[in-house]
């Protein structure tokens, strides 16, 4: 063998890791050409390599291309799912790749077909052949004020446009309505609707429920801006619309709003009840979660590599806090108590080696969701069950992790039921809780006062209605904004909840003292934030397990658990000394 012919060989031996790394260091030299051919290689070996994706779709970018940087994107959003839950960037990336919708932004101008259509700047493309956007209004939610305004206005120019018999446009115009409306869905038709839309929408309705009733086909426009503003599911028939031939977008759209709820329902029956559900508070969140199941999502973050062991996660997370492994390296059992729509428990299955995990809720409309949303590479690794967690101690179970998080102040007797979630747990087990914090939200107290004084009922149109005057109320609140604004069912669980209490550090000191439990630390996401906070009491020198010093510091900073008080803990068994516990935020 030559020496080209051995060079080659060991070309085609490198990982592509090792191109990545060296893609990079071209790329970091100025040495674009060469970065570029590298980073392809590397896509070559690993097509779901997102950094790769993300370093071409950059480049191009540079280079004038943002029609190309578009589809790198989304291949990019395809191989990490994760990077959409940062709305901020991910609404900075749109602008930067369709300049006509970041100058429709920065002027707060509305959407319309018009807009849609319209070609966009040298080397890019139009607004509705953007595949980019149209990922993201499939699988995620719009969290921007201006961006909500701007389709909210384009929903509505495109039903007169439907109904009044006009062409709404091509294909292109077609595949991105149909993203829309399942943006819609996901978000629960939080858009605001005008006197004059809900008109030409019951005319639409009536179109289509007469075409279904005849057994006729509907067309694709029709069903389309329907949709976007009703769940399809709810249609009489509407179980015909799955069996009529769709374009691709439009077919994603009936698999959405027709298919998968129709699974859910079948679903139903197949979910195990380990506890009767009580009455009063307990049966009043229950049914605020059947009829809003909490909360939704669509992809889930891609797994770690290697899978990541309970014991170094805690000690990753708390280095200088002393604490008790629980020696669950190759197998671990998990609880998650309110388990809701089962984001958190299929995400613990999928990132922890060995974890068998039971997710329990009282919503089976929730269950049913987390159910069909099972990953293959999580089967046999996750189950949900019905389930009462005042009633949960007496189940013959013991865990190794017991997590609770944003559930126990929703209770009738939310010390009670953290008293049936200890019995549950193994004698070196750690507890992760998560409760609402007092001083953070005083805010949302404030809110909550406003909207029973004006008669907001907790309904969709009473959501809708109570956040169009929140913004335009003289009276600013902080949260207006922020992420749990912008659905139905997070916007009813952050201002409508039937029932809800907050805690304080000191309470929270003296529920573990008298519980024989020991605090390890507070968790916050994202990581950078985790460390910051470690960073502040370390340069003070004080201990990040000593809940005297976080009291005086949450009084300090009173925003600083605005999500709420979430943290690990551990117990012994109550014949020995008490170990360390842990609470995240």
């Amino acid at each position: 063998m030559n020496r080209t012919q051995r060079r080659q060989a060991g070309s085609a031996q490198e990982s592509a890791a090792d191109l990545f790394a060296r893609a990079s260091a071209q790329h970091q030299r100025g040495e674009t050409g060469s970065a570029v051919h590298l980073y392809k290689k590397v896509l070559a070996l690993d097509p779901s390599h997102a950094l790769a994706h993300e370093r071409l779709a950059l480049i191009s970018l540079i280079q004038g291309k943002p029609a190309k940087a578009a589809a790198q994107y989304t291949d990019h959003a395809r191989s990490m799912p994760q990077t959409l839950t940062q709305f901020p960037k991910v609404l900075e990336t749109l602008k930067r790749v369709l300049p006509a919708l970041a100058a429709d932004l920065a002027t707060m101008r509305g959407g319309s077909i018009e807009a849609l259509a319209a070609a966009g700047a040298p080397g890019g493309t139009s607004i509705a052949a953007c595949p980019y956007f149209r990922f993201v209004l499939a699988s995620t939610m719009m969290r921007d004020d201006a961006l909500e305004h701007w389709l909210t206005a384009l929903r509505a120019d495109v039903l007169t446009a439907v109904v009044s018999g006009n062409p709404a446009g091509d294909s292109d115009v077609l595949a991105f309505c149909a993203a829309l409306a399942q943006q819609c869905f996901i978000n629960e038709y939080v858009f605001s609707v005008t006197p004059d839309e809900n008109e030409v929408l019951a005319r639409l309705s009536g179109i289509v429920t007469e075409a279904l009733a005849r057994q006729a086909p509907v067309e694709a426009w029709h069903l389309v801006t329907l949709a976007m503003y009703r769940p399809l599911h709810t249609l009489p028939g509407a179980e015909a619309l799955a069996a009529q031939k769709w374009p691709a977008a439009v077919a994603a759209v009936v698999t959405q709003q027709i298919s998968e709820p129709l699974e859910e329902r079948a679903l139903r029956a197949t979910i195990p009840t380990l506890t009767d559900i009580g009455d009063g508070v307990t049966a009043e969140v229950r049914q605020q979660y059947e009829e809003n199941p909490y909360p939704r999502w669509v992809l889930m973050a891609q797994p770690p590599n290697p899978l990541m062991v309970l014991d170094d996660h805690i000690r990753h997370q708390f280095p200088v806090t002393p604490f008790r492994p629980t020696g669950a390296r190759e197998s671990f059992d998990v609880l998650v108590a309110g388990c809701g729509t089962g984001r958190y428990a299929l995400e613990i299955a999928q990132s922890f080696r060995g974890a068998r995990v039971l997710g329990v809720d009282l919503s089976l409309s929730s269950l049913t969701h987390a159910k069909r949303k099972i990953p293959a590479n999580a089967a046999g690794k996750v189950d949900f069950a019905q389930g009462d967690i005042l009633k949960l101690g007496a189940l013959d179970r013991r865990f190794d992790l017991v997590s609770s998080t944003g559930v126990l102040h929703h209770m009738g007797d939310p010390l009670g039921g953290w008293r049936e979630l200890i019995k549950l747990m193994k004698p070196d087990a750690l507890m992760q809780v998560g409760l609402y914090s007092a001083h953070a939200r005083k805010e949302i107290v404030a809110a909550r006062q406003l909207i029973a004084e004006r008669g907001y009922a907790s309904t969709p149109e009473g959501i809708r209605a109570c956040r169009e005057d929140l913004r335009a109320g003289t009276e600013r609140f902080r949260f207006i904004g922020l992420r749990d604004f912008f659905t139905t069912s997070e916007c009813r669980d952050l201002m409508f909840h039937v029932h809800e209490r907050q805690f304080t550090i000191p309470e929270i000191k003296d529920f573990l003292a008298a519980n024989g439990l020991r605090f390890i630390g507070f968790e916050f996401t994202p990581q950078e934030t985790h460390l910051h906070h470690r960073e502040v009491f370390a340069r003070n020198g004080w201990s990040t397990a000593d809940l005297d010093r976080w009291d005086a510091y949450e009084r300090a900073n009173p925003d600083i658990f605005a999500s709420m008080y979430r943290a690990p803990r551990k117990i012994a068994c109550p014949s020995a000394p008490c170990e360390s516990a842990a609470l995240t935020a």
